[in-house]
């Protein structure tokens, strides 16, 4: 087997690893943006009323509030928020990471794939 021969092994070993994985992670990721739609975002202001503390924002063209969780330890205050898009009565206090995650995992994976693609076909022009 010569190095060139070798070389398309690897890189054909590659693309099925890449392609393989890649393509699924930027599926799944396009279908998350698909349900979620688009976070934009938004100034909350927190206070602390009865002991609990509230958030409020501004959109959709309406004042907004919910009871922050306990996960959610935010401090009295200003802070940036995320707000769907969709739904403005929905906010978030920090953006949303799964679907970039994703979408930046399949994009790495889907990019060896593709070179690996090249690679492996270079014995076939030469």
């Amino acid at each position: 087997m010569s190095p060139l021969d070798a070389l398309a092994a690897v890189g054909e070993v590659l693309s099925w690893i890449g392609l393989g994985a890649g393509i699924p992670l930027l599926i799944v990721a396009g279908m998350i943006a698909l349900a979620e739609g688009r976070w934009e975002p938004v100034d909350i202001a927190v206070i602390e009323r009865d002991g609990e503390a509230i958030a409020r924002w501004f959109a959709g063209g309406d004042f907004r509030e919910r009871p922050l969780t306990q996960r959610e330890n935010v401090t009295d205050g200003w802070h940036e928020g995320f707000v769907s898009v969709r739904s403005p009565g929905h906010v978030r206090m920090t953006a949303p990471m799964l679907r970039r995650l994703l979408a930046t995992l399949g994009i790495v994976f889907a990019g060896v794939g593709i070179i690996g693609l090249v690679v492996s076909m270079i014995p076939a022009f030469t």
